[in-house]
């Protein structure tokens, strides 16, 4: 466990290489802004189609949304996590389940940036299909288009 551990942190300091220091960072999520939140669990042995389907996304996701100026989709938050699936998920050495579970968080500005993520996503037919048949077959929560309750900041 110490290990996974170890990965995470890891993972997370990799990942934040070459972004911009905290200290110019502007955190715009605000109450009423609007966001996605879809969960998944997959098998381990089917993996592998939504690896293929993450980094397709994350793809459309880079060419065709803005992260700075005015114009929509503005995302202000894009994250995917993936975890093993816990026999107990308080307890940490209870073992896995055989499951990988991933989460897709998006969060717009507002209504505008969520629609017009929806408008790009279901032009690309085939990206927008298998998404349609992994949430048929492995979504266990769906949080769409929903508004943010509560932020870091007002």
């Amino acid at each position: 466990m110490k290990n996974i551990y170890l990965i995470l942190v890891s993972i997370l300091l990799f990942a934040s290489c070459g972004q911009e220091p905290a200290a110019e960072m502007v955190n715009k999520i605000k109450v009423g802004s609007v966001g996605f939140h879809i969960a998944f669990k997959v098998p381990n042995d089917s993996i592998q189609r939504m690896e293929v389907f993450l980094k397709t996304h994350q793809k459309f996701m880079r060419e065709t949304h803005h992260v700075k100026g005015e114009v929509e989709p503005l995302v202000l938050t894009y994250a995917v996590l993936k975890a093993p699936e816990l026999n107990n998920p308080l307890d940490p050495n209870s073992g896995e389940t055989g499951n990988t579970l991933y989460g897709i968080t998006e969060i717009y500005n507002g209504p505008e940036g969520a629609a017009a993520h929806m408008e790009l996503g279901q032009q690309r037919e085939q990206m927008f299909s298998e998404l349609v048949a992994l949430t048929n077959e492995y979504c266990i929560s769906g949080i769409l288009g929903a508004p943010v309750i509560g932020a870091m900041f007002d």
